[in-house]
C-alpha cells in the first residue's frame, strides 16, 4: 500500500485541508451507520488520484455532494441521517438552500448538499422531500445519478495527523459513472469546473485506457452512447466551448493556454476515438 497522505504536510490549514477532513469523518459517520451514500461531482477526480498517487493537484471543491441511493432514503434511514447531521456533526440546514447543510469549523464554512438518484418529474421540480417517520429532509436531483446504475466504485484513503493514522473506504461513481453525471448536467448549466473535472479525470485521476476500456464494456447502454456524443461535440476542437471553459478555470493566458489547449482535446480523444456513433454502418 501507497504511504498515508499527511493532512500537516500535504494539506496545510486551509478551508480545503478543513472540508477535506470534514468528508472523510462524514463518510465514516455514514458507513458507521449503514447509510448507502456516494460521494461525487468534483471530488471524484480529487479522490480518485489521491488515492492512486497520494497526491492530487485537481482544484478541489468545497462543498460536499452526498449521493443517496434508494436504501439510504428509506424512512428510519432519513431519521438517522438527520440525527447524524444534526447531533453527531453539527450541521444546520441552509437558510439559502433547502438541501445544503453547514456548520464553520475553524472559522471555514463547511456545505454538504445532499442529492438524489432519481429522474426529473413531469414539472421539472429538482428538489424533492424526503420523509422519516418523524424528520424530513430535503435533496436535490442529481441529473443523470437515475441511469449509472452499477457504475460505482470504492477507493481507499488513508490519512496520518499527528501520531494518529486512519483509512476510510469512500464510494464514488467510477470512470463511466463519473462521466454520466458529468455530462448530463451540462445540459443543465453551464459551469466552468464540469469541463474541468471531465478533462483533468481522463489526463491525470485514471488511466485512460482503463476508461476506455469501461466506456467499451458499457457502450449499448444509451446514456453512455450520450456520453460519448458529448465528449465528442463539446471538446471537438482547441476552440470549442468546453475547451475554453476548461482553460477559463485553470487561469491559463498565452502559451500556456495554446498549450493546454491542444492536451485538452487530445485527452479526450484518447478516450472516445474508435467508438462509432449511433446507428453507423
Amino acid at each position: 500500500m501507497a504511504a498515508a497522505i499527511q493532512i500537516t504536510k500535504d494539506f496545510p490549514p486551509t478551508r480545503e485541508r478543513v472540508v477535506l477532513l470534514e468528508l472523510l469523518r462524514l463518510v465514516q459517520e455514514l458507513q458507521r451507520q449503514g447509510i448507502d451514500a456516494i460521494v461525487c461531482g468534483g471530488w471524484v477526480p480529487f479522490l480518485k488520484e489521491l488515492a492512486r498517487q497520494n497526491q492530487t493537484a485537481h482544484m478541489m471543491s468545497l462543498d460536499i455532494d452526498v449521493l443517496l441511493r434508494a436504501a439510504a432514503r428509506e424512512r428510519e434511514k432519513i431519521d438517522t441521517l438527520m440525527y447524524l447531521l444534526r447531533d453527531t456533526l453539527g450541521y444546520e440546514r441552509s437558510r439559502d438552500v433547502s438541501f445544503r447543510y453547514e456548520k464553520e469549523v475553524d472559522g471555514n464554512l463547511v456545505e454538504v448538499e445532499l442529492l438524489a438518484d432519481l429522474p426529473r418529474g413531469v414539472d421539472d421540480e429538482a428538489v424533492i422531500k424526503m420523509r422519516g417517520n418523524s424528520t424530513s429532509l430535503n435533496a436535490c436531483l442529481a441529473d443523470g445519478a437515475d441511469v449509472i446504475g452499477e457504475h460505482i466504485e470504492t477507493v481507499q484513503i488513508t490519512w496520518r495527523e499527528a501520531d494518529t493514522e486512519q483509512t476510510v473506504d469512500i464510494r464514488i461513481p467510477d470512470a463511466v459513472g463519473f462521466l454520466i453525471l458529468k455530462t448530463t448536467v451540462g445540459h443543465y448549466r453551464m459551469k466552468d469546473k464540469d469541463p474541468y473535472d471531465i478533462y483533468y479525470y481522463c489526463r491525470y485521476s485514471e488511466d485512460p485506457d482503463v476508461i476506455r476500456q469501461k466506456l467499451a464494456e458499457s457502450r449499448e447502454e444509451r446514456a453512455v452512447q450520450s456520453v460519448l456524443v458529448d465528449l465528442r461535440s463539446r471538446f471537438d476542437h482547441i476552440d470549442s466551448e468546453w475547451v475554453e471553459m476548461v482553460l477559463n478555470h485553470m487561469n491559463a493566458v498565452g502559451d500556456e493556454r495554446d498549450r493546454e489547449a491542444q492536451f485538452i482535446v487530445r485527452t479526450i480523444r484518447s478516450i472516445t476515438d474508435g467508438f462509432e456513433p449511433e446507428g453507423a454502418k
